[in-house]
This record gives structure tokens, C-alpha cells and sequence, in this order.
């Protein structure tokens, strides 16, 4: 049955080959068909004779009839076929390098359809191939070079200028960035978002009064100005921001500007009921505007309805990827909740849309510290003490996180990788006194939850060495002690917290529990 299908499928197949390809002519399509009459007629007059002579008078006949043929075939195919035209030289147009990314994910979109779509049709012929059609999942890495490229081929395209002016912020150029903005602005006077990608680039650059006064020009010339809005609902510049959005209300009373002013008072007041129907309501009138969604979370989350917030803070984002306001408001609730490691995967974003977000950096070191996650800890705050060399708060962390890595580094017996380590956190602050504590409470209860007691209260003694009025470490201790059924030398750990800090709610609250059971 396969064979019978697939000399068919082959027949088809040649049958349309001929007829693309072979462009014939009437008369020529006649004179083939006289030919194949002749053929049968000599074939039925000779099928009485022996197989013998049949052979040799097949070959001659052949032989001398085809001949002729062929030559009247090749002559009238000639005549047939079209006359060559002179080719018109094509002019080659420049493509650049980012004009080029967004075909190139529709083709592979494309490409994926297409080859799934084959595969089906053909999979009676054949089993189907083990290797797919791979998708590129993420964009190249475009330099400097490429982007002024691209916008010099596009001097008037105010995205593509867009492109390189946030390029420019994002590797902190700002004496560039500013002028690719003052010259869109002065091609396009109009355009409410040039006027709003000068005010945000003055906002990153904490130049509050400049960035103001830019988005004043862009409401003046859209009243619905998503993006602004978005960001004077945000809060993010605090009173500047919000006289430009009560300057805006009141030019505009039906426009979401007077919405947004209304439902940020509500929630100033404590009305968030109120606040979040009018959001909803508001939002089903302006359905672009992101900042609706935003003052949703916040209204939620001062409500305590954490997972409504969420996922209003995650829906905000959806609409606006680049709205910090959202990605912050999501980490700190990621962190509050003991999330770390989504934490620090929100404040990761801050970072990326802000790299002098000095508090995002901050954040997202400690969401990895307190998620045990040494190395990243480390790198976020390697990289924030570029931006605040003297920082308090990482210049105490730091050298904790580097020789917490020494320290498994030679538990694990890789004591090079831990010699290094050391010294890194030695190279940030060589007071070991003030942040060596710490790291070893921080060790300790690290211990304890891998289910490794007897480290975790080498540990906290090692605290209690240096440092012996650490309340935190004996509460700690006790904790560990309770783990392994000690439960008097728990008690009179915490006993001995409570007597260093009587203010310690922790030790005291184990204490209570421990009375109970």
C-alpha cells in the first residue's frame, strides 16, 4: 500500500514538474500526442511475434523516430520560451543592526509555523526528523557603535533616536543622552514624547525642577500622556510630581490626571475601598493607563490583602515594563514575605531600568544574602560600592558574605578559593571586630537549617568569644539547642539573652513556648 502511494505521490509530483517547468506549445503538445498514438499501434501489431525479434526491432525503431523528434521538440521549446529582459540594476538598501531585530523574531516566528505545518503534511512519507527549528530566545548585544549607526541612517524616526538616548543613560553618559533628546525635540516641538523622554532622563538624573517642567509641556500637549501619568501616579518625585498632576486635573477635569489625583488622596487618607473603585472604574475608561493598576497594589497592600496587590503590582508591570515604581513595590513585598529570592529578582530589574538606584542595589544584595546565596550577594554589592563607595551598611555586609564563602570554601576543601575570599573580605574592611560577628550568627543559623547542629553551635560560641554581650547569639544557640532535644540548655540560653537584652521579643517568645510544651 506504501509503494502504491508513494509512485502516485512521485507521478503528481512529475506531472507538475512538467507542466511549471517545460513551457510547450499547443502544436507541440499535438505532436506528442500523434507520437504516443503511433507507439500503441505498432506495439498491438507486433505483440504476435516472438520476444526475440521484438527486442531488436524496439531498439532500431527507437532509435531512428526519436531522433527527429527531439529536434522538433528542442525547436518549438525555443520558440516557446520567454525572451530574456535586460536586468534593471537594484539599488541595495541599508538595513541597520536594530531596525533588523524585530523581523528577525516575526521570521523565526514564521519559520516555526512553517516547518510545523511541512512536518504534518509530509509525515505519511516519511518518519519525522529529530532535529527542530531552533527559536532565538533573546536579542543580541548591540554596542555603542550600533546604535549611533542606526540613528544616523534615521535622523527624523524618534524611536530610533529614543534608542540611543536611553543607551546612553543606561552606560551613564549623560552629556549624550541629553543632547540626542534636545534634538528630537527640536525636529518635533510637538511631540508630547520627546518633551517626556527629557523629563525622564532630568528625573534619573535627580534634576527634579527640570523634569517638571517637561512634563508640564508634554500634559500641555496630551492631557492623557500615558507614560507621564504613569509616572505621576507612581509618587516617584514626590512634590514636584504631584503639582504637575494637580496642574493637569485641573486644565483637564475628565482626563485621567483628576482620576489619579483623586485616588492618591484617597489612599493618602486611609479611604482604600474608595480608592480602589475608583481605580477600577477608571481604568475601564482609560484602559492604557498603567498607573490605575499601580495605585490598585498599593491601595491592597496597605490593606494587607498581599495577594491582591501582587498581582495588581504584576499586572502593572505587564503593562508598563519599564515602571520602577511597580518592580520596587513587588520586591519589598517579595521580601517582606520571606520571598527572597523573587526579591531579588525584582529589585534585579530596578537595577537594570536604573543603575544608580543605589537603594535597589542595597536591596537586592541583602534579598540574596538572606536567601543564602553568597557569591550574588557579593557581586550585587561589589557593584553598588562603584556607585556609594562608603556605604555603611555594605561596607559591614560585604566582608560578611566573602568570608562566609572562605569558610565553605574550606569546610568544602577548596582552601585557595577560601584564602581568596578572605583576603577579599579583609580588602573591603580590614576591622575584622566590627562585621565578624555577624557572619558567624549568620553561619550559625545558616547550620542549623541545613540540619547541621553541631557546626551552627561551634558557631555561635565563636560569637560569644568575640563579642560576649551578644544577645542575638545565645538566641540563637537556643534555638539550635531546642532542635536537638536539649531543651534545658535551650532555656537557659534564651534566659541569658533575655537578661544582655531584656527588650529581645525573640528569646522571649521561645521562652513562652518552650513553658507550653
Amino acid at each position: 500500500m506504501r509503494i502504491k502511494i508513494f509512485n502516485w505521490i512521485t507521478r503528481l509530483l512529475m506531472l507538475v514538474m512538467f507542466a511549471g517547468v517545460l513551457p510547450l506549445s499547443t502544436a507541440a503538445v499535438q505532436a506528442a500526442v500523434v507520437q504516443q498514438d503511433k507507439k500503441k499501434k505498432k506495439k498491438s501489431s507486433k505483440k504476435k511475434k516472438s520476444s526475440k525479434k521484438k527486442k531488436p526491432a524496439k531498439k532500431k525503431k527507437s532509435s531512428k523516430k526519436k531522433r527527429p523528434s527531439k529536434k522538433k521538440s528542442s525547436k518549438k521549446s525555443k520558440s516557446a520560451a520567454p525572451k530574456k529582459v535586460a536586468a534593471t540594476p537594484i539599488s541595495k538598501k541599508e538595513i541597520s543592526v536594530i531596525q533588523l531585530t524585530g523581523e528577525l523574531f516575526d521570521y523565526t516566528n514564521k519559520m516555526k509555523t512553517s516547518s510545523r505545518r511541512l512536518a504534518h503534511a509530509t509525515s505519511y512519507l516519511a518518519a519525522p526528523q529529530k532535529k527542530a527549528v531552533v527559536h532565538i530566545e533573546s536579542k543580541a548585544k548591540y554596542t555603542t557603535r550600533d546604535y549611533e549607526e542606526a540613528a544616523e541612517k534615521a535622523p527624523y524616526d524618534v524611536r530610533t533616536q529614543r534608542q540611543l538616548g536611553m543607551h546612553y543613560e543606561q552606560i551613564h553618559d549623560w552629556e549624550n543622552a541629553k543632547d540626542v533628546y534636545m534634538r528630537v525635540l527640536t525636529q518635533n516641538p510637538l511631540n508630547s514624547d520627546a518633551h517626556f523622554y527629557l523629563g525622564n532622563m532630568y528625573q534619573n538624573m535627580g534634576e527634579m525642577k527640570k523634569a517638571q517642567q517637561s512634563y508640564e509641556e508634554a500634559l500641555a500637549l496630551d492631557p492623557n500622556h500615558r507614560a507621564t501619568l504613569d509616572i505621576l501616579a507612581s509618587g516617584r518625585g514626590t512634590l514636584e510630581n504631584t503639582a504637575v498632576l494637580e496642574q493637569s486635573a485641573a486644565k483637564n477635569p475628565d482626563g485621567p490626571a483628576q482620576k489619579l489625583t483623586l485616588i492618591q488622596k484617597k489612599i493618602n487618607t486611609g479611604s482604600y475601598e474608595d480608592a480602589i473603585k475608583l481605580a477600577v472604574l477608571a481604568q475601564e475608561t482609560f484602559p492604557e493607563q498603567g498607573g490605575f493598576v499601580y495605585l490598585q497594589g498599593r491601595a491592597y497592600e496597605e490593606m494587607g490583602e498581599i495577594d491582591r496587590a501582587k498581582f495588581s503590582y504584576q499586572r502593572s508591570i505587564k503593562m508598563d515594563p519599564r515602571n520602577e515604581d511597580a518592580h520596587l513595590s513587588l520586591g519589598h513585598l517579595y521580601f517582606n514575605q520571606g520571598k527572597y529570592v523573587y526579591a531579588a529578582l525584582a529589585f534585579s530589574d530596578v537595577v537594570y531600568l536604573n543603575n544608580y538606584d543605589v537603594d535597589a542595589r542595597y536591596m537586592q544584595g541583602l534579598s540574596f544574602f538572606n536567601a543564602n546565596e553568597w557569591g550574588r550577594a557579593a557581586t550585587a554589592w561589589e557593584d553598588l560600592l562603584h556607585y556609594a563607595p562608603q556605604h555603611p551598611l555594605v561596607i559591614t555586609l560585604l566582608p560578611q558574605a566573602y568570608y562566609i564563602m572562605a569558610v565553605e570554601y574550606n569546610r568544602l576543601g577548596k582552601s585557595s578559593l577560601g584564602r581568596t575570599s578572605f583576603s577579599k573580605a579583609l580588602s573591603v574592611n580590614n576591622y575584622s571586630r566590627s562585621w565578624l560577628p555577624g557572619a558567624m550568627r549568620t553561619l550559625g543559623k545558616y547550620y542549623r537549617e541545613k540540619g547541621m547542629h553541631k557546626e551552627s553551635l561551634v558557631a555561635y560560641q565563636e560569637v560569644v568569644e568575640l563579642k560576649p554581650m551578644d544577645s542575638e547569639a545565645y538566641t540563637g544557640m537556643g534555638i539550635t539547642y531546642w532542635k536537638m532535644n536539649e531543651h534545658q540548655l535551650a532555656k537557659a540560653a534564651w534566659q541569658r539573652s533575655l537578661e544582655l537584652n531584656p527588650d529581645s521579643n525573640e528569646a522571649r517568645g521561645w521562652l513562652m513556648i518552650a513553658h507550653q510544651s
